[in-house]
């Protein structure tokens, strides 16, 4: 994002060995001046409106109680709501959302929710601008996992804007 003309950039992760391990990688360097990372869910402490809001989620629903590791895959039942709230107080009017997402839970049947289009279909928040798809690799020779579904696997990039 810096490379594209962002000013500053605010990163949160609610890992702490990812925010530990990005300060170190971006502490000796320039762009520890214009990136900030914050521990904590969602948007952490941020209330600066901001032109774009990237938000790379978990993308299967949760099924058990989740850790810290397992929030990473898995997302709780709030988690969408939340972040679709927020955001909406955040974002400029003219800003954009962009959310990086999978069909993962649903050609495998985990569920029939997708929950970027039940937001744009029930929210009232937002509306679509562009979403981007596209299928994923096979997984390796070397895996042993059933992966018969992976031919219907897509990467999806939803960008979003207001309802004016």
């Amino acid at each position: 994002m810096l490379k594209h003309g962002f000013q500053k950039v605010y990163g949160t992760d609610t890992n702490p060995n990812a925010i530990v391990g990005l300060t170190n990688t971006i502490k000796d360097t320039k762009l520890s001046r214009k990136i900030t990372l914050d521990f904590g869910h969602l948007f952490a402490n941020a209330n600066q409106l901001t032109e774009l809001i990237v938000f790379n989620p978990p993308w299967l629903p949760q099924s058990s109680d989740l850790n810290m590791l397992d929030e990473a895959i898995y997302y709780d039942k709030n988690l969408f709501s939340q972040f679709f709230k927020k955001a909406k107080q955040l974002l400029l009017p003219e800003g954009r959302l962009v959310l990086i997402f999978s069909n993962l839970a649903q050609i495998t049947k985990v569920t029939k929710q997708h929950p970027i289009e039940l937001e744009l279909a029930e929210g009232g928040r937002f509306i679509l601008e562009k979403c981007l798809k596209r299928n994923v690799k096979m997984a390796s020779g070397k895996t042993k996992r059933d992966q018969h579904w992976r031919t219907e696997e897509a990467v999806e990039l939803w960008v979003l804007k207001h309802v004016k």
